[in-house]
């Protein structure tokens, strides 16, 4: 039993000893599951996953720029009232301000520029789908380069407000693997 004890103490010390190793220059890739869903006051319950890829630079240690593509899958109605899943692509532009760079544990803010589809209904607007987004994340490394990434964010509508509509938002939540190269 002291043995175990003592390797457990062990591994979670050499677990400790693991920092982020995030230099001026790399990339990072990062690939996430997310599920978003649409808010406001006249919104009706709403939900879409997200499969996303992003691409990142370090400019500094501490700022990462980059793009990610997704693909969604949402439910909705058809013209009979049947429920049917749906895909779209989407994507959006990032900034990344990390709090901390030499460590297991690396908060950060995000600000991002999101679209939620490509494929506009006509009659709609490109706006009508765009999001300005912004968040706290965490990546939690578990070696030098590679990090459970975890991130909620809220987006403020671009789309003009009818009169008398309430304006909407996107909640998104994301979690996956990053690595840095």
């Amino acid at each position: 039993m002291k043995r175990i004890g003592i390797v457990l103490i062990l591994i979670l010390l050499a677990a400790s000893a693991v920092h982020a190793q995030i230099e001026q220059g790399d990339t990072e890739v990062s690939f996430l599951g997310q599920f978003s869903t649409i808010v406001g006051e006249d919104v009706d319950p709403n939900g879409f996953g997200f499969v996303q890829l992003s691409f990142g630079k370090y400019f500094t240690r501490n700022l990462l720029m980059g793009i990610a593509p997704s693909v969604s899958f949402a439910t909705a109605q058809d013209e009979d009232g049947d429920q049917i899943l749906e895909a779209d692509f989407s994507g959006s532009a990032f900034l990344n301000f990390n709090f901390t760079t030499a460590s297991t544990f690396v908060p950060y803010f995000t600000a991002q520029y999101y679209q939620r589809t490509f494929d506009i209904p006509e009659g709609r607007e490109f706006t009508d789908y765009s999001y300005v987004n912004i968040g706290l994340g965490f990546k939690n490394f578990f070696n030098e380069y590679a990090a459970f990434n975890t991130l909620i964010s809220y987006g403020f509508s671009l789309a003009e407000v009818p009169e008398g509509a309430s304006k909407t938002g996107i909640l998104v939540i994301s979690t996956g693997l990053s690595f840095i190269f």
